[in-house]
């Protein structure tokens, strides 16, 4: 199983299937080799088929430039209402009309950006779309939404121009979902019936980023989206219903030893029914495999112990989604059960222990076991989520299998249904009301940077030896393993600095990083309906790095596209020195006037282009910042225009910078000639989004660039990128080249 597994690892970790086929061939190969066979068949088994699921995947991406589009559409799943609009799943419908690179398509992701229409779930549409392919922001420390993409067959994204026409759903399984959404949302309070809508149809955009933050908190996530723990519940409630169908039977005197496969069956299709009902989400049909595996011995009446069938359901979820190899969430899922597993085994063979002590015994093992992917996947350790899930898990799982007749009630209507809403309101209510005080209970909550490799092995040793079945004091000497986890990130040394031009999509974060702290210059965009891009492309990043306190914030001015993500970060973290372009438009920022500074030996100035009462734009507002060592020199102009540049360079401005983030991202008003000719930048680097509307960078700075015979690099294709100002080199990397994988799009 193991070489097996192995071979999907090693095609996940390619950076191009051509290699997953040279590969194969040679391990094949070795298989003629008599003592290699047990290992290189099941390798090249492993490569053979993630290598064909990999190609399959890729033949159906959309890979063409972007185009407008009059296509027939379905709508495949619940349309998630946001501030802005609608996002829309849609699945084109057979028209041979269409480019082929089209008709390969089998779902789109798309927004559509206004309110005047209403969708559901099964109706067929004639729009108008401007359709792409998948791309994602790339950003170290953030998800992989390319992958993201190529795991769910998402095929392209698009945007929603015109709807031509719209047949509305005809009766179904995807109209239940949608009557039963919209049932909840007309019955219950909108907080009510947003948590039931994720626990049951797996449609988790009503839940607000504060709870979502008190269940990360509190390490109840799990609780409040369609997981394994529900299909179980779902399952376990299918057992105990077929055991009841068996019951009656033999009753009457019929013998029902033929029938022993009806819990099983019964628990697998009311276990399906719930998934269905969820979306059928990939971690959800991995949760349903597992079940299905597991119950797989009882309809066989075969003697297969509990780890082997969770080495089957390991090996036939990798089959079917050898994607899944990468995601911390499949290794959450098997590690909890492993866990489980191996304490029951532990129980059975030591004392008898109450119902109580052995809840508390899982759970406290779960904690344990589950440190090495806390600290590594989500960044924290919560003692918190001990005594909740304790509490919790049991709700939760009673409530799925209360909730249908409560509902049923519900919709009743008179005094049976008033007492069931609410019945239904008050336990939702009290329940994230104990979330929210859980989650300020001081202490119990540490956030952590993501362990380095080193950390992570000596975590791995203390739990391992914590969870052996030694005597308490032999297993306590274990605890100091666990120490390293705890250990900040490791910051340069003095007089050299890390910086990231972060992919943000069409604007701009910088951050950068000496022996004393971190300067953040920009926050990325915000968007019209509230949402910005910080949360999801500098703030992971952060996270992993331990820091909530930067040294220094610089909003260059400001635009939204440079200002977006300032709000969503002021909550988050605590800033010692706040500068800005036009600080009246933030509260507590200072004018960015002439001054000079040093952070860990690293010298920082503002060179303003203009005086502070000059009548000019705000892109000339923008603060100019230039970030130094004995060998490296960034250079930073926000959207400074040409004009700008003149005066910058008329004021006698000549220092050679080793990086320059090119003015109003890769704008032809800026990124002057004169700015490239008397500056001579080594390296340009141009933070803008892919497509985006503006055509930036333009053609015209791409020429000039080229004239001065000076390379450069964007993010829209190059990702983040990342620049290291150390004694002995001044040194640039894309974070999209240093993470090339076979699915990478461009």
């Amino acid at each position: 199983m193991i070489a097996y597994l192995l071979g999907i690892l090693c095609v996940a970790s390619l950076p191009d299937l051509t290699w997953a086929w040279g590969i194969w061939v040679a391990i094949s190969a070795s298989a003629l080799y008599p003592p290699l066979r047990s290992v290189s068949l099941p390798f090249s088994l492993g490569i053979l088929i993630a290598a064909g699921y990999g190609e399959w995947q890729l033949y159906h991406r959309y890979d063409q430039s972007p185009q407008t589009l009059t296509l027939a559409v379905e709508v495949v799943s619940l349309p998630e209402r946001r501030a802005y609009g609608y996002r829309l799943m849609l699945e084109p419908l057979d028209e041979e009309t269409l480019p082929v690179a089209v008709r390969r398509i089998r779902l789109i992701s798309a927004g559509y950006y206004r309110h005047d229409q209403h969708f559901a779930s099964g109706d067929r549409l004639q729009v108008r779309l401007r359709v792409k392919p998948p791309t994602g922001l790339s950003n170290p420390g953030s998800a992989d939404r390319e992958r993201w993409y190529l795991s769910r067959g998402i095929d392209a994204r698009g945007t929603v121009t015109a709807v031509v026409s719209r047949l509305p759903s005809a009766s179904g399984w995807s109209s239940g979902r949608a009557d039963l959404s919209s049932f909840l949302a007309g019955t219950f309070r909108p907080e009510t019936a947003a948590t039931l809508q994720a626990l049951l149809t797996g449609n988790r955009s009503g839940v607000s980023e504060s709870q979502w933050q008190w269940l990360r908190v509190t390490g109840t996530a799990h609780l409040f989206v369609v997981s394994g723990l529900h299909v179980a519940v779902a399952g376990a409630f299918g057992w105990w219903l077929g055991r009841g169908m068996m019951l009656l039977p033999a009753l009457v005197g019929l013998s029902m030893a033929r029938w022993h496969w009806v819990p099983s069956i019964v628990a697998l299709l009311v276990a399906a029914s719930y998934a269905g009902l969820s979306g059928w989400g990939i971690p959800v049909q991995r949760a349903w495999l597992m079940l299905a595996v597991f119950m797989a011995g009882n309809l066989w009446l075969q003697p297969i112990s509990g780890w082997q069938r969770w080495r089957l359901a390991l090996v036939a979820v990798l089959t079917l989604q050898p994607l899944a190899i990468l995601e911390t969430g499949t290794w959450l899922s098997f590690g909890a059960v492993a866990l489980i597993l191996w304490y029951v085994q532990q129980r059975t063979v030591s004392s008898v222990k109450t119902a109580l002590s052995s809840w508390l015994g899982i759970q406290w093992v779960l904690f344990i076991g589950m440190l090495p992917l806390m600290a590594s996947g989500f960044n924290q350790l919560s003692l918190l989520s001990i005594p909740v899930n304790l509490l919790l898990v049991p709700l939760v799982s009673i409530a799925i299998w209360v909730l249908p007749v409560l509902l049923a009630l519900a919709s009743m209507g008179g005094n049976i249904g008033f007492l069931a809403i609410a019945l239904v309101e008050a336990g939702t209510s009290l329940v994230w009301s104990f979330l929210a005080w859980s989650a300020e209970v001081p202490g119990l909550h540490v956030p952590v940077s993501a362990p380095e490799g080193w950390a992570l092995l000596c975590v791995a040793l203390g739990v391992s030896g914590l969870l052996l079945p030694m005597p308490v004091p032999y297993r306590l000497l274990a605890l100091p393993l666990l120490l390293p986890v705890l250990s900040p990130a490791s910051l340069p040394p003095a007089g050299h600095f890390r910086a990231h031009l972060f992919d943000v999509g069409q604007g701009q974060a910088l951050l950068v990083e000496t022996a004393e702290g971190a300067l953040l210059y920009d926050t990325g965009p915000g968007y019209g309906g509230g949402g910005a891009a910080f949360g999801y492309t500098v703030q992971p990043w952060l996270e992993r790095r331990g820091i909530d306190r930067l040294k220094t914030l610089i909003i260059s001015h400001a635009d939204s596209d440079h200002s977006g993500g300032e709000s969503f970060l002021r909550v988050r973290m605590k800033v010692e020195n706040f500068y800005a372009g036009e600080p009246e438009h933030h509260v507590g920022a200072t004018r960015c006037k002439a001054q000079y500074w040093q952070s860990g030996s690293v010298r920082f100035r503002f060179l303003p282009a203009f005086a502070q009462d000059a009548d000019v734009s705000a892109n000339n507002r923008s603060c100019v910042l230039e970030i130094e060592t004995d060998q490296c020199r960034l250079l930073v102009t926000g959207d400074l225009d040409v004009s700008g540049e003149y005066r910058l360079l008329s004021a006698g401005y000549r220092h050679k910078p080793t990086w320059l983030i090119a003015g109003h991202h890769g704008s032809r008003d800026s990124t002057s000639s004169a700015l490239l000719e008397l500056l001579a930048p080594e390296q340009v680097l141009i933070s803008a989004g892919r497509f985006n509307r503006f055509g930036h960078p333009h053609e015209e700075v791409i020429d000039r660039l080229a004239v001065h015979h000076i390379p450069w690099k964007t993010t829209s294709h190059s990702g983040a990128l990342e620049m290291v100002a150390d004694s002995k080199q001044c040194l640039l990397r894309s974070y999209r080249e240093q993470q090339k994988r076979y699915w990478t799009a461009g």
